[in-house]
């Protein structure tokens, strides 16, 4: 009798069943050069749509034939698949539809123009008021027979104008985007630095203190002003990152690319750093007094005690917490850091307090 040998199935590794069942849950996403493909061949397809649309026999003039074959070549052009030259073909696409806007005539060109400021306008409002007032302006102007041909010229570099603003706030956007996702990356390492410089001594004071008998190390003595520089420096970098996400979209391209230089964030740094020093020298000074301003014998860390309860008699906890005058302080320094105007209007305002200070005493000695 022959013995019947039963093969299982190899069993698969672990790592291996791992990607499988990765890949059975996972959800395909388009990846960002797919994404720009495909954006590609649809700008592609509506241009060649445009074209279309254009009566080839309408066209009477040698240079709008020339134009229209031109059109043509670059919109049959294939696909470039290396990411770097696929960028460049934006720019023969914004080429394509400049070329397509110089055949445009008559009510087809000024709706075509009008189509164009209101797509101008989501990305740059006082350009598109200034196109619009020199569209007005031609509008305005008596046209017949005789100069039809003349007005469409003038009306077609109106459309032209208004196009490269499209291009350039497009291209804009394209480069400043990765500039924007490195500036942010190195802004938020910076602010999480300094929220950690800030909150690190409520850590280390639990080492540092046993009882309430117990001395502090002499090193504390330097809590106030290394809390108020500290409080700067996180204003400062927090400054910058609001700066970032809210005035991104109106700034030109040299300081676009200037927010991503290492120089640049340690020189806003500097600068609240400064502001929370003078600050902090204000404060002391006892030039300001009131609820609003701290009162520096009071700068301290406190440990209140929270006692059990009739219940659970046994459970006391007990928080390091900052006192009201050490919150004043932390917040005014974040301020000066923050905001570039407080140091300055501080200063001013003291400037002028002095000066009118010192006017009686000049005019009691004469």
């Amino acid at each position: 009798m022959t013995d019947t040998v039963l093969h299982s199935p190899p069993i698969a590794s672990t790592p291996k069943k791992w990607k499988g069942i990765h890949a059975a849950f996972r959800v395909s996403k388009p990846s960002e050069e797919q994404a720009s493909l495909h954006m590609l061949s649809l700008a592609r397809t509506n241009l060649g749509v445009r074209l279309r649309a254009i009566d080839e026999a309408s066209l009477v003039l040698d240079y709008q034939k020339k134009i229209y074959v031109t059109v043509t070549e670059i919109l049959k052009a294939p696909l470039k698949s290396n990411s770097t030259a696929r960028s460049f073909e934006w720019d023969e696409i914004y080429k394509a539809e400049s070329l397509i806007a110089l055949l445009y005539s008559g009510e087809q060109l000024r709706h075509e123009i009008d189509a164009r400021l209101q797509e101008l306008a989501t990305v740059d409002q006082v350009e598109v008021d200034n196109l619009r007032r020199d569209n007005q302006a031609l509008l305005r102007q008596p046209a017949d027979g005789s100069n039809l041909g003349l007005d469409d010229s003038i009306f077609r570099v109106l459309l032209l104008r208004v196009l490269e603003s499209i291009h350039w706030n497009a291209k804009k956007k394209f480069l400043a985007g990765p500039l924007r996702v490195q500036a942010t990356n190195r802004i938020l390492i910076c602010l999480l630095a300094s929220f950690v410089l800030l909150v690190a001594p409520y850590g280390l004071l639990i080492s540092d203190y046993d009882t309430a008998d117990s001395p502090v190390h002499k090193i504390w003595s330097l809590f106030a002003l290394y809390t108020a520089l500290t409080a700067g420096l996180l204003g400062a970098f927090s400054s910058r990152l609001y700066g970032i996400q809210h005035q991104w979209a109106h700034m030109n391209l040299d300081e676009v690319f200037l927010q991503r230089e290492w120089p640049y964030t340690l020189l806003r740094a500097g600068v609240g750093l400064c502001g929370a020093l003078i600050a902090y020298i204000f404060l002391r000074s006892g030039i300001a007094e009131g609820a609003l301003f701290p009162k520096f014998g009071a700068v301290r860390i406190e440990l209140v005690t929270v006692a059990g309860d009739d219940a659970v008699p046994a459970i006391a906890m007990a928080f390091a917490m900052p006192s009201k005058d050490l919150a004043l302080l932390t917040f005014w320094c974040f301020l000066a850091g923050f905001s570039e105007t407080l140091v300055s209007s501080i200063l001013k305002s003291t400037e002028q307090e002095l000066a009118d200070a010192a006017t009686p005493a000049q005019a009691a000695r004469k």
